[in-house]
């Protein structure tokens, strides 16, 4: 593997063990089971669903990252001859890619069981919802595992912030004089995937041209990202490194 590849590095370490992959499915669909299959009012379902999402992602980040650090393999992947916005984009895509199957088989089974008047274009905008908010949640699911020092201060810091994304992305209910925290639910796009799994849930759907442009521009862009960072090999900092210097993991060099 070529040693700029992180992102390929860390697929590859996500979906090597088989019985974390079972549990971390397992997990989600248990968390998601009771707002699919319990008759619910549908703000609360789709509210429900959302929060499997934001835990998932959002507390999976954080736990990884913060554990990557504790294990120093964060260290030993900052030797890597990569620069290191490319190697934080590929821990985030990494870390999204291994959050969104496990999530998508929660999503897909809502969807399934209570969605009504599905459409191709909703399936669309709803699809381009659910990865960036995923991403997102990535993002400051790693945020925070970079800031925390232990696991004590992850868990403490992640439900704080998981309890802050819930209210500002109008999942939890907020009294009048705190609506002002909903600001940001416009572009929000958790509050949008809130929203949208609230309206296909009572049939009451119905998505413009402009919005699925712009989500199908944004999956296309995501998608482009992916592929781009799997075939290359990544750019390299500095010059006169031999990849079989690098030590990435479990004392293993790292092969050209």
């Amino acid at each position: 593997m070529m040693p700029g590849n992180l992102f390929r590095l860390e697929l590859a370490a996500a979906f090597a063990d088989r019985r974390r992959i079972v549990l971390r499915v397992s997990v989600s669909v248990l968390l998601g089971l009771p707002f699919i299959l319990v008759d619910m009012p549908p703000n609360v379902k789709a509210a429900g669903i959302v929060m499997v999402i934001l835990f998932t992602s959002f507390f999976g980040a954080a736990v990884g990252h913060a554990k990557l650090r504790a294990d120093l393999r964060f260290d030993r992947l900052a030797l890597l001859p990569t620069r290191r916005a490319l190697l934080w984009l590929d821990l985030i895509l990494a870390s999204a890619l291994a959050r969104l199957g496990p999530t998508s088989i929660v999503l897909a089974g809502f969807l399934l069981i209570n969605g009504q008047s599905l459409t191709a274009r909703a399936v669309v905008v709803l699809f381009g919802l659910f990865c960036s908010s995923v991403v997102l949640l990535t993002l400051l699911g790693i945020g925070i595992g970079r800031i925390a020092r232990n696991n004590g201060e992850v868990h403490l810091f992640g439900a704080l912030a998981a309890g802050i994304l819930a209210c500002i992305s109008g999942v939890t209910p907020l009294p009048r004089r705190l609506s002002w925290l909903a600001a940001t639910m416009a572009w929000n796009p958790v509050a949008r995937l809130h929203a949208m799994l609230t309206k296909l849930a009572t049939g009451s759907i119905a998505v413009g041209l402009t919005e699925l442009t712009f989500v199908s521009l944004m999956l296309g862009g995501i998608a482009v990202i992916v592929v781009l960072r799997w075939i290359s090999g990544g750019a390299f900092k500095t010059k006169g490194v031999d990849a079989r210097d690098i030590v990435v993991d479990n004392g293993a060099p790292l092969e050209a």
